[in-house]
């Protein structure tokens, strides 16, 4: 049973014998291995090249053409319980340089309980003797990328999965006010050598963002899983029953599972590389003319010129799938349960539009029939949503500031900003823009006439927003 997969590019120039070394580092750092470094120095040696101790085996194959370089390590070690095999694959050619790990786990008795998979040390010490190589528009490594407001199209490429990168991405949007939803720089740690994690700097960064993809971007903080070639996303929000570990782990949990059911690159198979080393030994028995092997060979390229039909029909299925995930992906716009089309709005702060729609509902519970079907179903819908925290909170905090308000003092200033408007003068008042939204702009004066100028300003300012 395969437990994890991944494919992630290290740096050219990487070559055969630094990657063996890097595995046999592995290995031997193993408090549970019998190998010695003595039994292991012939890794990666050949074209084949094996070694057993006790429970572990372990084999190198290597083939070189005109224009790539492969080698491929299987580790095998049993338990009580478990063989866990380990397959690494160096893939080399004049573009790039990629490595590949699968694991499988396979019970050996019916009764024993496969372990909870978590991600392997392997990597970790690939990534930290190899170092991560560049994939599209960006470098595999263990710290986050914090897009600058002048990268507002990498970012939508991101959101619309028109990158140049293979592995998937981690989508990381600010919040309306404080925190992120998890650690960017704990998340990018975890996910390292699976998934590239990028971080919005703002809300700005992210209203803007929302003109360019037409809406299709997660705000508010919520993280999002996107994948290359726009195959679709999956959402992370905040709940406040859910911890941030179980967030975290949520996220590396659907990232692994996305990997491992993800086809493999092609050319990071041992199968690829097997392939190679046959077309290579046949080629050798066509030029020495041998007689005894020709049907053979007849038979075996018959056999490969199937594979090869087959694999055109099924790269052609895969296409045609990809775009019924991009059409049904433009369709989403919910999660589970009712799904409502909001058109051009977006939330201005957390559960807006949801908290809106509830009292539209709620209104309209006392205008149909008393007892009716539509009042129960009204009634189910205002009962099972509650009303947003964000709304009465920021309505009391508006009031709050403004009560007595003579000028924007920078305490006055700050706790504005933190609910959301953006402050600038306009002759003899200030500007507020609320959520960089031109539509909801309003007018401070630079000094209060009356002791009741700052509670009419928030007035308007609640009736307006809230």
């Amino acid at each position: 049973m395969l437990s994890f997969a991944t494919e992630v590019p290290v740096p050219e120039g990487v070559t055969s014998a630094d990657f063996c070394s890097a595995v046999r580092k592995w290995i031997l750092g193993s408090r549970f291995t019998r190998f010695s470094a003595a039994s292991l120095e012939g890794l990666g040696a050949g074209e084949a090249w094996d070694a057993i101790e006790e429970t572990e085996t372990i084999e190198s194959i290597s083939e070189t053409t005109a224009d790539s370089e492969s080698v491929a390590i299987v580790y095998r070690k049993s338990d009580e319980d478990f063989e866990w095999i380990t397959t690494i694959v160096l893939a080399i050619v004049p573009s790039s340089t990629w490595i590949s790990i699968r694991i499988e786990c396979d019970p050996l008795r019916p009764t024993a309980k496969v372990p909870t998979a978590k991600k392997p040390v392997l990597l970790r010490t690939l990534l930290q003797e190899l170092g991560g190589g560049v994939d599209g528009d960006f470098k595999v490594g263990d710290t986050p990328v914090v897009f600058t407001g002048s990268e507002l199209d990498l970012a939508a490429n991101c959101v619309l999965g028109e990158t140049n990168s293979y592995m998937p991405i981690i989508y990381v949007s600010a919040p309306f006010h404080g925190r992120y939803l998890v650690d960017p720089n704990v998340l990018a740690d975890s996910l390292a050598g699976m998934a590239h994690v990028v971080v919005e700097p703002n809300r700005e960064f992210s209203v803007g963002l929302m003109n360019l993809t037409q809406r299709k971007n997660v705000y508010g903080g919520t993280i999002a899983l996107y994948w290359p070639e726009g195959g679709g996303k999956r959402s992370f929000s905040a709940s406040s029953d859910v911890s941030v570990s179980a967030i975290e782990q949520a996220i590396f949990n659907e990232v692994r599972l996305s990997l491992i059911n993800r086809r493999p690159m092609v050319r990071c198979t041992l199968s690829a590389l097997k392939e190679l080393k046959s077309r290579r030994l046949i080629n050798v028995l066509k030029d020495e003319g041998s007689k005894e092997t020709q049907s053979y060979v007849e038979l075996y390229e018959d056999e490969l010129a199937s594979k090869d039909a087959a694999l055109q029909a099924a790269e052609s299925e895969i296409l045609r799938l990809k775009a019924e995930v991009r059409r049904y992906a433009a369709q989403d716009r919910g999660g589970d349960g009712l799904t409502l089309d909001v058109g051009a709005e977006g939330d201005l702060y957390e559960g807006e539009i949801l908290d809106t729609v509830r009292d539209a509902l709620e209104s309209g519970i006392g205008r149909v029939t008393a007892d009716g079907r539509r009042q129960h179903i009204l009634q189910a819908l205002v009962d099972a949503n509650p009303i947003a925290e964000e709304r009465v909170k920021s309505r009391e905090k508006i009031k709050s500031v403004l009560r007595g308000y003579q000028s924007m003092d920078s305490r006055t200033k700050r706790e504005l900003e933190q609910i959301g408007f953006a402050i600038t003068e306009d002759g003899k008042h200030h500007k507020l823009v609320y959520q960089n939204d031109s539509r909801y702009t309003f007018t401070l004066a630079k000094s209060g006439s009356d002791y009741r100028g700052g509670l009419n300003a928030a007035g308007d300012i609640c009736r307006l927003l809230f």
